[in-house]
């Protein structure tokens, strides 16, 4: 029998596209409120925890308000699904309501106009603190029941500026100076660049470049300036600290310099990799205040020749939490690619600031004297008798005084921050030093998507990535390459559904690089490792939706349907799967314009719950995917000769099938 599947159904448009894609969440315990903006209203708080580092732990109330957008009128039912107590409202009428186990009732089927629908969801937590939510939508035969996207939402509220400011006081180290035993918050933890191997790697004119102006060479910096290199005095303090790191801060032998031959393959490479998704051309000057991408005119000043392939193999080595991640890139490729940059940027013409000679000395008494040693280990020990803890400055008016203030240029050092940053900082600080002894995994991973520049790659919640706009600034240099354009779909995945859809070890052992087969190797670019990130970054994605951080249960699949399941994805007794899916060694059979995820690694990275709803209806829950949809608006198939026609019940067998294929 030839396979059977329902045409790809032209769905209709059910969703604009807002700009904000979130929502208001006003979180309060007590006399104490807090507002953030979340992508989803979702949440998941053991006892103990707390939803908010503005929140102790206990019982708390959260209110999620915005507007819901649909384009075009519709039959919708709600549902919730968690633990504790829940309100939910449209346009100002109560739809639904529940309080214990959540998700035994919906609401009334009621039609929904096209357009913009206020929405306010009042939920309640367990006594103890504890809490649980989740919300669902259904429509008819447009779509199956999901969960709600992000991109439907929309608020015209603001967050709290306290949390730009908690983030942005991690980021610039200011507990590396002003410390504190009492604080937890994981990003204070956070290792900044190690100085053991700087003479073997960096040229002694970019370090006192660097040091006498950091923010002018990479604007989103956040190393001040401890120097004023506008004074002949401070333009020597930055000779002499240059010439301190690059004498005594030396590791092994340079390995030699790339050969140029190699820089037309390392520019293909660039192109292939995505490079200019986060970084500027290295032949361009200038920078891109639009998307914030990092410059990368100065490698050729910034690295000795034969040092940039060992950095570009492992950026992380000597920088622990640097934004740059590790590509697993082949020797051939770390050569190629540096090749490439340090041949390109050299091209540039750039004025650099002339220097007095240094004294290694002298820089080793000041590097002393400025505690660089507080945030760069291998410096001279870090001096606490002569800087107030954290627990004193936030008995301060930083508006006043202090680092954020910059009231006394020279006395202290200078911090590249905006006056939007300066804000943030100033309204962090009257919150007290509380939030920084609590973790909210979510809150976290939420700001770590944007830190580590995540949507650059990746479409998110019907948002393309930056990539898909600038890809085409690189595409000449791959013209030579034969049959460059002749490849199949090269799209990334999305993350709109990534916490719910992956178990959080398959995203950890992504993210940490340690995945041992990749999903989708007919990719030119390949996923990163964010070795140092990955664990709480997984378990912070999985939270963002509601749901609690998982690993696969050994696979123990129903024989009978899994015999079933094998015989549904072929092409002459089911479905026709395997002519896009791999199955094992087993490879696709007839791909023509995008292939699909191994079988075979399927019980490592897919959430059950996910995988049923999505082969509901695939285009409903991602509406560029190639993925047909094989059930119908009654929840039958056209394989009505399998287990009754029952859809569910196929796509039950063909989940024990994967589970262990092999």
């Amino acid at each position: 029998m030839r396979s059977v599947r329902l045409a790809s159904i032209a769905l209709p448009v059910l969703l604009a596209l807002p700009a904000g894609a979130e929502l208001a969440a006003t979180f309060e315990a007590g006399s104490v409120k807090d507002t953030r903006t979340d992508r989803l209203p979702a949440l998941i708080i053991k006892k103990g925890e707390t939803p908010t580092p503005f929140l102790a732990p206990g019982a708390f109330t959260t209110t999620w308000t915005g507007k819901i957008n649909v384009a075009k009128r519709l039959k919708i039912q709600f549902s919730f699904e968690g633990e504790g107590s829940v309100a939910m409202s449209i346009d100002g009428k109560e739809v639904l309501k529940e309080e214990g186990t959540l998700g035994a009732a919906k609401s009334p089927a009621d039609r929904l106009a096209a357009g913009d629908h206020e929405i306010s969801i009042v939920y309640k937590s367990q006594p103890d603190g504890s809490g649980k939510f989740r919300l669902f939508w259904e429509a008819d035969a447009n779509f199956p029941r999901q969960t709600v996207p992000a991109s439907v939402f929309q608020t015209e509220t603001k967050a709290d500026l306290a949390h730009d400011g908690r983030f942005l006081l991690a980021a610039s180290n200011c507990a590396k100076c002003h410390t504190s035993t009492s604080v937890t918050m994981t990003e204070l933890s956070e290792i900044r660049p190690l100085l053991f191997s700087t003479g073997s790697r960096l040229n002694e004119k970019w370090i006192a470049e660097w040091i006498a102006d950091p923010s002018a060479l990479k604007p989103d910096t956040r190393m001040p300036k401890l120097v004023d290199a506008s004074t002949p005095e401070g333009k020597q303090q930055a000779a002499d600290l240059a010439a301190f790191l690059v004498t005594n801060f030396k590791m092994g032998e340079v390995p030699p310099a790339p050969d140029k031959s190699l820089a037309e393959k390392g520019g293909a490479n660039f192109h292939r990799f995505g490079c200019i998704a986060c970084h500027t051309a290295p032949d361009k000057a200038g920078f891109d205040t639009e998307h914030g991408r990092i410059p990368l005119s100065n490698v050729a000043d910034k690295f000795i020749p034969g040092a940039l392939a060992g950095f570009l193999k492992k950026p992380e080595a000597l920088y622990p939490h640097i934004g740059m991640p590790n590509f697993r890139l082949t020797d051939s490729e770390a050569d190629e690619l540096a090749a490439f940059l340090l041949t390109a940027s050299a091209k540039v013409e750039k004025k650099h600031p002339e220097f007095p000679k240094g004294d290694a000395t002298k820089g080793a008494a000041l590097a002393a004297s400025l505690n660089c040693g507080s945030c760069h280990a291998g410096t001279a020990p870090f001096d606490t008798t002569t800087i107030p803890p954290l627990e004193a400055i936030f008995k301060k008016d930083w508006a006043a005084a202090g680092c954020v203030a910059n009231k006394t240029p020279g006395k202290m050092p200078q911090m590249a921050l905006t006056d939007d940053e300066k804000l943030a900082l100033i309204a962090f600080s009257k919150k007290g030093i509380e939030p920084l002894q609590r973790n909210v995994p979510a809150e976290s991973a939420a700001a770590q998507l944007k830190s580590l520049h995540c949507t650059n790659c990746h479409s998110i919640d019907g948002k393309a990535s930056l990539l898909d706009s600038v890809h085409t600034e690189t595409k000449e240099l791959t013209a030579h390459v034969k049959g460059e354009n002749e490849k199949i779909d090269q799209s990334r995945p999305q993350l709109t559904y990534i916490g719910e859809m992956l178990h959080s070890s398959y995203i950890e052992s992504m993210l940490a690089g340690t995945v041992k087969e990749r999903p989708r190797p007919w990719l030119d670019m390949r996923m990163p490792g964010f070795p140092n990130f990955a664990t709480g970054l997984s378990a912070g994605l999985a939270q963002i939706h509601g749901v609690a951080p998982s690993k696969p249960e050994d696979a123990s699949p129903d024989k009978t349907l899994a015999d079933i399941g094998k015989k549904l994805i072929t092409k002459e007794d089911g479905f026709g799967c395997v002519t896009c899916h791999g199955v094992g060694a087993s490879p696709p059979t007839a791909v023509f314009e995008v292939e699909g995820v191994n079988f075979a690694l399927s019980h490592e990275r897919l959430r059950h719950e996910y995988f049923s709803r999505w082969m509901e209806n695939p285009p409903a829950i991602t509406p560029p995917t190639k993925m047909p949809r094989y059930g119908d608006n009654t929840g039958k198939t056209q394989r009505t000769d399998v287990l009754d026609g029952d859809a569910a019940k196929q796509f039950e067998a063909i989940w024990n099938f994967i589970q262990k294929p092999d």
